[in-house]
């Protein structure tokens, strides 16, 4: 089982991102949601669209205090389901590190950490980067592919303004795609 971790702070699009990776992909894949609270939003959003399966872990964060729970998750979705691929959607305020740090301790040869993916909402990347500083940065830090979402806002026609954009997530993270 490959697993794919699509983290991004609230609101940044990491819901319609895994939609739309089942649709364009036809790839059956198993989807685990973590919402930091009790409402399963996200998850009902994707059944509601998707023939997805999607599991919930709910009222705590996989990177701290749900991360026994996480891997165990994991691993039950590995030995019953066994599905080609996992996308994990972990709560927008979680750190990545810690997330993809609790994998690597139950990798084995049928369980493959792919390369994170973090989605930043154009529109909010400054005030976010501002007010949640350690948390927005982990993400953006350890991403290895960054994509930027809702960049047709107003605020963003101009073509100097996403190239400093482009820039900042670059002084944060050289190596990304």
């Amino acid at each position: 089982m490959k697993i794919l971790v699509i983290s991004g702070f609230l609101g940044a699009g990491k819901t319609t991102f895994i939609k739309t990776l089942a649709e364009k992909t036809n790839k059956d894949f198993v989807v685990l949601e973590n919402d930091y609270g009790q409402t399963d939003i996200d998850g009902a959003v994707l059944r509601s669209c998707t023939d997805l399966k999607v599991y919930k872990l709910a009222e705590g964060c996989v990177c701290c205090t749900m991360k026994q729970d996480f891997a165990t998750s994991i691993l039950t979705i590995a030995n019953t389901l066994d599905p080609e691929y996992l996308v994990v959607e972990p709560t927008g305020v979680a750190k990545l590190s810690n997330i993809l740090a609790n994998i690597q301790k139950i990798q084995y040869e049928r369980i493959a950490l792919l390369k994170p993916l973090t989605i930043l909402d154009a529109n909010t990347f400054d005030e976010c980067l501002q007010r949640f500083g350690e948390i927005y940065t982990d993400q953006i830090d350890v991403a290895s592919r960054i994509v930027v979402s809702k960049a047709e806002g107003a605020d963003w026609n101009d073509l100097d303004d996403l190239q400093e954009l482009e820039r900042k997530i670059r002084d944060r993270n050289k190596d990304a795609e």
